[in-house]
């Protein structure tokens, strides 16, 4: 029976032939570093769907592990947004970009608001400025909102 191995060893192998690429691993294939273009873009798409009070829209830019002042979880963020939106009849929103920071999976943007918000109810206007940061992730290839921060002042 041992001196049949070596022959039935034989006759195996050459029935079915090793694959060379099987036995390589692959490599996942690398991601683009993040351009500034693409964060200006978010940025102009964040605005834009404020703007337009699109809440669809605008709460899809957030990851669902966002975190908005450090304390307030997807959850909150997206019941804040809604009774926001629909108490208001409109914005008005700039963003003057204050620093960009890219990396291949993300950004890390400060910068300075001033939020304009007029009121259904009332027809009062609101204005809120401040300090914001924006913290993005690429998520199957989309750029997220990860954290936001920001202050407020009049």
């Amino acid at each position: 029976m041992s001196k049949l191995l070596p022959f039935l060893l034989v006759i195996l192998l050459s029935i079915s032939p090793l694959s060379l690429e099987a036995q390589v691993p692959s490599q996942p294939e690398p991601l683009q570093a993040l351009t500034k273009k693409e964060v200006k873009k978010f940025l102009n798409d964040y605005i834009n769907l404020y703007m337009k009070m699109d809440f669809d829209g605008f709460v899809a830019l957030f990851s669902k592990g966002a975190v908005e002042n450090r304390m307030y979880p997807y959850g909150f963020i997206y019941k804040g947004y809604r009774n926001n939106f629909e108490m208001s009849k409109s914005f008005q929103y700039k963003l003057t970009i204050y620093s960009m920071k890219t990396h291949d999976q993300g950004a890390f943007v400060t910068g300075r608001y001033v939020l304009s918000q007029t009121f259904r109810k009332w027809g009062k206007k609101k204005v809120y400025k401040g300090d914001i940061q924006f913290d993005l992730v690429r998520e199957s290839g989309s750029l997220k909102i990860r954290e936001l921060n920001y202050g407020m002042s009049r």
